[in-house]
């Protein structure tokens, strides 16, 4: 697996706080499924489709792209590929009705009805972090369980008793 953050320079990878540098890769990869859903989104709303299907229809197509670079160059991959891809899918579905309540919901609001870069925008930051989360689970699986190793059992410490030393 390509690691993207392995290319910064070590000083500046020191510099950025954990909770920060995990996530340049998936921004990354973020930046191009974002560029194909806000490019279909624009291409669709009000020509072709009203605000919900268009939404529908431009996340639904990020959605694929967005699998195989995380795949490849986000997460590592600790399942099946057929299972993650269907894990995938089943959290990238709950990350569009998440983006279709906030389109929709915002173009209630007489301010924001005609801004659709600001109602797309903020869809996407919140989705973002939902699909950070879930992605890495469906990826990675729980943290501590799988693709760690178990931590060596030493006998005669508190944790864990010896038995009984023969005399």
């Amino acid at each position: 697996m390509i690691k993207i953050i392995d290319y910064l320079p070590e000083g500046l990878r020191k510099m950025i706080p954990a909770f920060v540098l995990e996530k340049i890769p998936f921004l990354m990869s973020g930046i191009v499924a974002t560029g194909i859903n806000f490019g279909m989104y624009l291409l669709l709303v009000d020509r072709f489709l009203p605000p919900g299907p268009a939404t529908m229809v431009a996340y639904s197509s990020s959605v694929v792209v967005n699998f195989v670079l995380q795949r490849y160059f986000v997460f590592e991959l600790r399942r099946s590929v057929r299972s993650a891809f269907a894990l995938s899918m089943l959290v990238s579905a709950g990350g569009m009705l998440i983006d279709w309540l906030i389109v929709t919901g915002l173009h209630q609001f007489p301010y924001l009805g005609d801004q659709e870069w600001v109602i797309k925008g903020a869809a996407t930051g919140i989705v973002f972090f939902y699909n950070f989360y879930a992605k890495r689970r469906v990826f990675e699986g729980k943290k501590g369980v799988k693709g760690k190793e178990a931590r060596p059992q030493v006998q005669g410490t508190l944790e864990e008793p010896g038995p009984p030393a023969k005399h």
